[in-house]
């Protein structure tokens, strides 16, 4: 098992993005898909890599992403229910260390141990 601090995800609930590092996509031998599962009885979370004929796979976004850090999985569902089992706040975002198991080709991340961090909004008053 690797445990980096470079191995993070963040999950925001608007506009339901799971945000992947790239170090966490580069040991996962960069998918263009992969499956986001959610684990209720310990509270985690894993990801690994997949193909187009999964049903379950989702799309990494590489093309015209500007991010160095991460790169995006669109996942309404997902989000929404990770959301709703953590009892989160909709109005932060979450930031996890990841966890790699090299054996099975899959990083798991404990949701007791997310970070908030307060979204930055732009009140209309601002503008």
């Amino acid at each position: 098992m690797v445990k980096n601090k470079k191995l993070t995800t963040t999950l925001t609930y608007r506009p339901a993005t799971v945000r992947i590092s790239t170090n966490i996509l580069n040991l996962l031998g960069n998918p263009k898909y992969i499956v986001l599962m959610i684990n209720i009885e310990s509270h985690q979370i894993a990801y690994f890599p997949s193909t187009k004929a999964d049903r379950s796979a989702l799309k990494v976004r590489y093309d015209g992403s500007v991010s160095y850090n991460g790169k995006v999985v669109n996942s309404c569902r997902f989000v929404r229910r990770v959301y709703s089992i953590e009892n989160w706040d909709i109005n932060y975002r979450y930031h996890i260390k990841g966890f790699y198991v090299e054996e099975a080709n899959i990083v798991y991340f404990d949701l007791k141990k997310a970070k908030p961090v307060k979204r930055n909004r732009i009140e209309e008053s601002d503008i």
